[in-house]
Parts: structure tokens; sequence; C-alpha cells
């Protein structure tokens, strides 16, 4: 019996599209340490038209360009999607990234909301928030924290 929902799957899987799927995917692989599961090759069996990667416990797409259909953010000149990663070391995969191409957008750094955390852009124009917890907060914590913060941006 099929189920509709596949067994590996979680609720919201990330579709990605970018100029060049197969330098994207040694890109995830080498900077983010992603694992390839299966590439979709089009009729002649050299072009990958997609592929499902796997990133700690949850799974992507990568899908390249097709501009009639699907454009990168390269073709759009930018993205207002950010993909989060929980990560036990941000410092070191943020470092690992950035040293591997990625462009900083926000250095990583320890956060109001309890996290060190940090974003970045890919080669492919895709933004990557990543994070680690370094401390457990109740929601008037983050209230108070939240609260906090914003007064000293709205300070001259």
């Amino acid at each position: 019996m099929t189920t509709p929902v596949p067994e590996d799957f979680h609720t919201i899987t990330p579709q990605i599209v970018v100029k060049g799927v197969a330098d994207a995917i040694a890109w995830y692989t080498r900077a983010l340490g992603a694992h390839e599961l299966l590439p979709n090759t089009a009729p002649d069996g050299a072009t990958i038209m997609h592929a499902e990667l796997l990133l700690g416990d949850s799974r992507f797409f990568v899908v390249d360009e097709f501009p009639d259909s699907m454009v990168s953010p390269a073709s759009l000149g930018g993205t207002s999607v950010t993909l989060h990663l929980y990560v036990r070391d941000v410092d070191s995969l943020f470092t690992r990234a950035v040293d591997a191409g990625a462009t900083v957008v926000m250095p990583v750094a320890d956060q109001f909301w309890g996290d060190r955390y940090g974003i970045l852009r890919d080669p492919f124009g895709h933004r990557w928030s990543m994070a680690s917890r370094i401390e457990d907060l109740s929601p008037k914590q983050l209230q108070d924290r939240a609260k906090a913060w914003a007064s000293v941006q709205e300070a001259p």
C-alpha cells in the first residue's frame, strides 16, 4: 500500500532552483555536508535535472533552472527565502561554507533569542541561516529580551 507522505520525508521539503545543478550538488556536499541520495537525469542520461539531498535529518531537492517555468535567484537577482539549519557547531559549519565560497550576510554571533546564529548566501544565490541553541528561554524571557533589543535598536 502506498503512503501519501513517504516515510523518509518531513511535511515540508524545500526545492531550490539553481543554475548548474551538478555544481550545486558538489557545493552543498562539500560546504554543508549534504549527501546526494538520488540524482534524476534527463532523457540524454547525462544531464541531472534534479537531485534529492539529505542534510542532517532533512531532505531537500536541488533543481536545475528551466527559464520558462523555474528560475533561480541568480536569474531573479536575489531571493526572499532563507533556509534555516540548526546544527551542533554553527561556527564550524559557517566557516566551512564561507571557505567553500559562500558570502557572509550576517556573521555568527550570540543572539538575544538564545541561539548562536549567522546568515550566508551560497554561490547559487540562496540564503542560509545557521544556528546552534546556546540557551533555552521561556516565552517571557524571550519577550523581555526582544523588548530590550528593540529599545536599543531604536535609540539614537
